[in-house]
């Protein structure tokens, strides 16, 4: 069973984010669902090196659109980086524990998809066309 499931309410109404925040989704399932620990590094791996590349494509279009909440955006992600790092050092120990890729997808959820991401959907809503 799955540890995340995707709500019609983390759409943010950008069909790429919200393609990506689906695939991170996935991603994060397959990670608590590991069955060794190298199925675990490669997973995690395959997790951060997504997220990167989300971040990297969020903030070029934050860029792009003049999206005046870019900064503090930028910085919540930068500390999302930083948890994973912490997540990478733990795995790469061994003693990484299921709730700490639990807690980081819940936080992004919660409070990065369901605020600060939905905040640049209703300004991208907004934009002329």
């Amino acid at each position: 069973m799955s540890e995340f499931i995707w709500q019609e309410d983390y759409t943010i109404g950008h069909a790429k984010v919200d393609a990506q925040h689906r695939q991170l989704f996935d991603l994060a399932n397959k990670i608590v669902e590991a069955g060794s620990s190298e199925a675990l590094t490669h997973l995690f791996m395959l997790f951060y090196q997504h997220v990167r590349e989300h971040f990297e494509a969020e903030e070029q279009l934050m860029k792009q659109c003049r999206y005046p909440g870019y900064i503090q955006h930028i910085s919540a992600h930068n500390q999302m980086l930083e948890k994973l790092n912490e997540i990478s050092e733990t795995i790469f120990d061994r003693h990484w524990q299921p709730a700490d890729i639990k807690a980081f997808v819940t936080r992004w959820v919660l409070v990065h998809i369901l605020e600060e991401d939905k905040l640049l959907g209703e300004y991208l809503k907004n934009l002329p066309a």
